[in-house]
């Protein structure tokens, strides 16, 4: 049995709108998944390992730096986006045309973009937690007892 993976990247806002759907591995076609359309953009991530639950750790996007990928990414960072990436799995034999029914999800990662760079022809794109790593945040705000009430005392 051959395997191959395919990744897709959705950029979305909290309250659910999504604005592009890409996929990386079904070359110059546009594939249905899950009910939605997904066009192909020539894009790798890497930075998801095995076993790395909850570390903060960040990943990885190259992309080409055209027009549709450098708008959507301006767009996202101006407009703190989300980014959801999927990673699947599947049988290659059974035909590379479209996604596969039977085929398992590897990773997903949601995060935010925390830094951009690249040359005229590649964007690097950094995705982080948009939670701070070290103590407890509700993004804006900070506890208070206004909030969250008196505190327990032992």
């Amino acid at each position: 049995m051959a395997r191959a993976q395919s990744q897709f990247l959705r950029i979305y806002d909290t309250a659910g709108t999504t604005y592009q759907r890409w996929q990386s591995y079904y070359s110059n076609v546009t594939v249905s998944l899950s009910g939605a359309a997904w066009i192909y953009v020539s894009f790798t991530a890497s930075g998801i390992t095995a076993g790395q639950t909850g570390d903060e750790s960040g990943v990885t996007l190259t992309a080409p730096a055209l027009p549709l990928v450098v708008d959507a990414f301006n767009l996202a960072i101006a407009r703190a986006h989300l980014l959801e990436l999927k990673i699947y799995q599947f049988d290659a034999n059974n035909g590379n045309s479209s996604p596969q029914a039977g085929q398992e999800t590897l990773a997903t990662f949601v995060g935010e973009i925390v830094g951009m760079g690249g040359t005229l022809t590649e964007l690097q794109i950094e995705l982080g937690s948009a939670l701070s790593p070290v103590g407890a945040q509700i993004p804006p705000r900070t506890f208070s007892t206004r909030l969250i009430g008196k505190g327990c005392r032992l």
